[in-house]
């Protein structure tokens, strides 16, 4: 397990607890590419451009979480990602939640690794007795908020990264909009181990 920021976790809410989710987080260079692509898309949408420091694409999002059980959580996300391998993921697809006014960018092509892990990570939670809400899974990376016109339909000029790290992040609201901050990373590391051998 790689604790950002010497170890520490950050401020918990003021009843002990936190808000997370684990995530894919871009690379610099993908960063600003869709950090680009969130500011056209914004303009064009009428949203508010996501922040680049909290683009990401969610994997699954937990909610509210007492300290006592993080200790669990990230045992669950060290274990997936031992288990799972780096792989590209390839976002060429822009759309519109319309009703929670979300643009994004995502795909249509089934990627094995990342199917994988979106149903490991779930499946180990409810197991633990963490409660999650039970919803598709659609990858994605949020673009703009508060969208009141679709996107141009169809392709987009596309961004991907090289997907090598689960991530849990805390999401913390403040009156400017949510901070997402990394608490914990851990390598997708089944290939190496097996190149290993």
């Amino acid at each position: 397990m790689n604790l950002v920021a010497g170890g520490k976790r950050g401020a918990a809410s003021g009843d002990g607890s936190l808000r997370l989710f684990f995530a894919l987080v871009p690379d610099a260079h993908a960063r600003r590419s869709l950090a680009q692509l969130a500011g056209d898309i914004a303009r064009e949408t009428g949203g508010r451009a996501t922040r680049a420091e909290n683009l990401h694409l969610t994997l699954v999002f937990l909610g509210r979480v007492p300290h006592a059980r993080i200790a669990d959580i990230e045992a669950i996300g060290a274990q997936v990602a031992a288990d799972a391998e780096p792989f590209a993921l390839v976002l060429d697809r822009v759309g519109l939640f319309r009703e929670a006014g979300v643009a994004w960018l995502g795909t249509d092509a089934v990627v094995p690794a990342l199917q994988q892990i979106a149903g490991a990570l779930p499946d180990a939670l409810r197991a633990a007795g963490l409660p999650l809400e039970r919803r598709a899974f659609h990858p994605h990376v949020t673009l703009a908020r508060h969208a009141v016109r679709a996107p141009t339909a169809g392709a987009s000029p596309g961004a991907g990264w090289r997907a090598d790290a689960i991530v849990l992040m805390a999401s913390d609201t403040l009156p400017a909009g949510a901070i997402y901050r990394v608490l914990a990373s851990w390598p997708l590391s089944r290939r190496e181990r097996a190149d290993a051998t």
